[in-house]
């Protein structure tokens, strides 16, 4: 008897397993969170449509690496735009040992297919041995944004 009662609990909208980015939440277990149903139904509604445009983050150890690095992705067209953040904390492990640097984080777009050629680029004009460059695909932006880096970048690398 006990495990048809639990079957028909899970069967009810309060048993809702919302799963992203590693976390789980059961509604079941946090009655309180009942009204959040409609509202992340509402989510199912969001853009999930790829664009062809991505956005790359790589890191430098200072400002006249960023520059150097900005200005080349610029003019070979593999970047359309490079934004550079000052002053960012970078706690990893090299070589077996932990380290804390200070760099600067370069935000670029481009387009989509150029990523692979954006990243061997930097590999061959970045003084570390493994630079840090990490692309993700945007699911959405402002169309006439995201058609500017289209056109701005090269179409035939």
């Amino acid at each position: 008897a006990g495990e048809g009662k639990m079957q028909s609990l899970f069967q009810t909208p309060r048993a809702l397993l919302l799963t992203g980015s590693g976390l789980a939440i059961g509604l079941m277990l946090f009655p309180s969170m009942r009204g959040m149903t409609g509202m992340l139904a509402g989510l199912r509604g969001m853009s999930t449509a790829k664009t062809g445009v991505s956005i790359c983050y790589i890191t430098v150890p200072g400002a006249k690496t960023a520059d150097s690095l900005a200005d080349k992705l610029v003019s070979s067209k593999l970047a359309a735009c490079v934004n550079i953040f000052p002053q960012i904390t970078s706690v990893y492990t090299w070589e077996g040992k932990v380290n804390k640097d200070s760099e600067l984080l370069l935000m670029v777009k481009t387009r989509s297919e150029l990523t692979k050629t954006l990243a061997e680029f930097v590999q061959d004009n970045h003084p570390y041995d493994v630079p840090e460059v990490i692309c993700t695909e945007l699911s959405d932006g402002l169309p006439a944004y995201l058609k500017w880096v289209k056109d701005t970048t090269a179409n035939d690398l």
